[in-house]
């Protein structure tokens, strides 16, 4: 594990990410469950994203957040563009250490919490999953375990990875770890949970599979044959573009330390966007920014710069070996 001292720009524990399309009836459910986890409501920091609901889930997950989960927020897509791309702007958005994904119907379990949070003190990534020893499903058809079975092995058999279960929807992440790869996901379907396991894998992150106790919730967004056959051609779409990740551009500021000008910590995590690592050495901060070319990071700069005039900075550039060895 990685003895790099990241900081995050809130006290949250943990960042739960909930992709909602829809889902006024179901998701209030999760979001009262939500308060009873192990972790303190005033710590968690829920972020609902609306991929482009027609119906009141922004209206009525923005009320329960005010009071309940002070940290939280919804954030409204203008349009339906699927869970990948949803999961991707929740992910961006999140700024607490652990970063939790999950389906807003609560088909899994939140039992699964605890223990997954526990596993990430050894592995980079937790999986919940239906098909390993311990799993508890009740009200699976015996066509959606046959379909879920065929694509996970189909999946297996394109990517040699051995993970059981790609597509359940609850999964827990180191944060830094969790912002690189999705920043590096481009599928927009069901199929990212796939690809996004699939890029941990080859970048040799850990990753750690668990059962979960999973219940098939009436009225799901999933249509069987066609979204299996979507996520199918394009998890196989992004298999034969996939590259990998090379190098990650940033900057390094440095603090004030009463001897020397430098900025604030405070200031520094206010003037960036919440989709970059941040990690502390004891004399500077670097702001790692995937997915930023050199162009835009000097137009970032620049404007730093111009906000915070005197300050120190150069541009870093790290591999992942840097930040994971």
């Amino acid at each position: 594990m990685s003895g790099n001292n990241y900081v995050y720009r809130s006290n949250a524990v943990i960042s739960i990410i909930l992709p909602a399309f829809n889902e006024e009836k179901r998701i209030p459910s999760l979001l009262d469950a939500l308060r009873s986890i192990s972790v303190d409501p005033q710590r968690i920091e829920v972020i609902v994203v609306d991929d482009g609901s027609t119906d009141s889930t922004s209206t009525i997950c923005r009320q329960f957040i005010e009071d309940f989960f002070p940290m939280g927020k919804v954030i409204t897509k203008p349009q339906n563009t699927g869970k990948g791309s949803a999961l991707r702007v929740g992910v961006a958005a999140a700024n607490a250490p652990i970063i939790i994904t999950m389906d807003a119907d609560m088909a899994t379990d939140l039992s699964a919490i605890e223990p997954a949070m526990k596993g990430l003190d050894e592995h980079d990534i937790v999986v919940g999953s239906r098909s390993i020893e311990g799993s508890q499903t009740q009200g699976i058809t015996s066509s959606r375990k046959f379909v879920t079975l065929g694509f996970s092995l189909l999946l297996r058999m394109l990517t040699k990875h051995k993970i059981a279960d790609t597509q359940c929807g609850f999964k827990v992440y180191r944060s830094p770890v969790a912002k690189i790869l999705f920043s590096a996901s481009h599928v927009k379907g069901f199929a990212q949970d796939a690809e996004i396991l699939d890029l941990a894998y080859r970048h040799n992150f850990s990753i750690l599979e668990i059962p979960v106790r999973w219940e098939s919730i009436p009225d799901s967004k999933v249509n069987l044959i066609r979204d299996s056959m979507s996520s199918l051609l394009e998890f196989v779409g992004y298999r034969l573009n996939a590259s990998k990740i090379q190098e990650i551009n940033g900057l390094r500021i440095s603090l004030e330390d009463g001897k020397k000008k430098g900025v604030n910590e405070n200031d520094i995590l206010g003037s960036f966007a919440s989709d970059y690592v941040y990690i502390r050495s004891q004399s500077s901060i670097d702001i790692l920014m995937p997915g930023v070319c050199s162009d835009e990071l000097k137009k970032i700069s620049e404007a730093f710069h111009t906000n915070h005039p005197g300050s120190e900075s150069q541009i870093c550039i790290c591999s992942l070996d840097d930040l994971f060895p």
